[in-house]
Parts: structure tokens; C-alpha cells; sequence
């Protein structure tokens, strides 16, 4: 669910850019991708110890 939402925020992110949009709309987007990118890797390192834990 996580890798759609970041898939869809970089797309809306690129076409801000690319239409030259307000910086800080830009910039808005940007910290909001950032987060749910580090939730994103936070919950795979969660997982991995869980799974290396239980062999």
C-alpha cells in the first residue's frame, strides 16, 4: 500500500516540477514523500528483525 502512495506522490511531485509550480508546494510534497518513504523502510527493517527473530 505504502509503495503506491510513494509511486503516486513522485509522479504528482515530477509534474510539479516540471510545470514549474510554487516552491512551496514543491517543497511540501517533497517533506510529505520523504516521510512516508522512511515509514516505508522503517516498517521493512520491522519486519526483517520480526523474521529474523523467529528462526
Amino acid at each position: 500500500m505504502n509503495q503506491l502512495k510513494i509511486q503516486d506522490l513522485q509522479t504528482q511531485l515530477n509534474h510539479l516540477i516540471d510545470k514549474g509550480d510554487d516552491f512551496s508546494k514543491i517543497y511540501e510534497l517533497s517533506v510529505k514523500l520523504d516521510m512516508l518513504i522512511v515509514q516505508y523502510y522503517n516498517e521493512k527493517l520491522k519486519h526483517k528483525k520480526t523474521k529474523c527473530h523467529l528462526t
